[in-house]
């Protein structure tokens, strides 16, 4: 059995942990956080803060990043260069076979990947969401549960697209934008851009 190191413990955690759990050759072992929202009582499991994580002292097969929020995953990632991190795929997720997925990334259950699909790293595609053909996904990413991209879409680093929003064939959503849940993106998207609504307009700061 692996044994894996988890870093975050809200509720993205409990997802993480739950296809942990599920998995026939991985077994929670570590929560690392400096603030335990949860503090559930796992059997055999260690809690420890951020700073006790020791690259010399402790050897972590395995390790996964469980926080929602692209900005903080990406800094939890920096500081913790050295750790191997896994690909976690929930088991009820369908996978085509060519797809490729980088570390650190999470595929939660319920999600379709089709072909040709590009995944970048730690990258979070969310329970039920849809990723079609020829898609391109960079790092740090959130898609949230039940979005849909349709074929060829393209999207950068740091980019979080809510729950239930659509994004239409072939368009580029560039860095740092954001997505709003229910929204229907139908042209390219600027970087760092708040889009909202049917179909999608910028929310003017």
């Amino acid at each position: 059995m692996v044994k894996m190191l988890v870093i975050g413990d809200g509720g993205h955690s409990k997802v993480i942990r739950m296809m942990i759990d599920k998995s026939s050759n991985r077994n929670l072992s570590v929560i690392a956080d400096d603030i335990f929202k949860s503090c559930f009582n796992e059997k055999q499991v260690t809690y420890l803060p951020l700073n006790r994580i020791d690259f010399n002292k402790q050897k972590y097969e395995e390790s996964i990043i469980a926080i929602g929020n692209n900005h903080i995953r990406k800094k939890i990632s920096q500081r913790f260069y050295n750790l191997d991190y896994a690909t976690l795929i929930d088991n009820s997720s369908i996978i085509a076979s060519d797809a490729m997925i980088e570390e650190g990334t999470v595929i939660m259950p319920g999600v379709v990947i089709n072909p040709s699909v590009e995944i970048g790293k730690q990258t979070i595609i969310n329970s039920s969401a849809i990723i079609e053909h020829d898609c391109k996904i960079g790092d740090f990413c959130h898609i949230s549960p039940g979005a849909v991209l349709a074929g060829g879409v393209t999207i950068e680093n740091l980019v979080h697209v809510g729950a239930n929003a659509t994004i239409l064939q072939g368009l580029h959503i560039s860095e740092g934008a954001i997505i709003g849940a229910g929204a229907v993106v139908t042209k390219n998207v600027k970087k760092n851009q708040i889009m909202i609504g049917i179909p999608a307009k910028e929310l003017k700061k």
